[in-house]
């Protein structure tokens, strides 16, 4: 069994940015819908991007999901301190900048 993480998620301010597929199911998307397995959220730790892929819903704001990508700036990287890609993770959605709802995206 996996060991689920829970790193120390930069604060953001505000609602996440919510992005969707302008063809997809979900055009017009609200904050007060629940969290569901397959959306991509996007966090940052010390400003660095780490996405994401929600694959088990805990609470309608909170889930556990895999690392997915971590980028710096421009720059892709394979981990940042003791986050790698591919680790589970749990996520808030106040931890999250951005949430893509539409599976697939992108």
């Amino acid at each position: 069994m996996k060991t689920v993480k829970e790193p120390k998620w930069d604060k953001q301010e505000g609602a996440p940015m919510i992005l969707t597929n302008p063809d997809g199911p979900n055009r017009y998307p609200s904050l007060s819908e629940p969290l569901r397995v397959g959306q991509q959220a996007i966090g940052t730790i010390g400003g660095v991007e780490i996405a994401v892929r929600l694959t088990d819903i805990l609470t309608t704001t909170k889930a556990q999901g895999e690392v997915v990508e971590i980028i710096d700036g421009q720059d892709e990287r394979d981990s940042l301190g003791e986050l790698s890609i591919g680790d589970s993770v749990v996520i808030n959605r106040g931890d999250m900048y951005c949430l893509y709802v539409d599976t697939g995206v992108p």
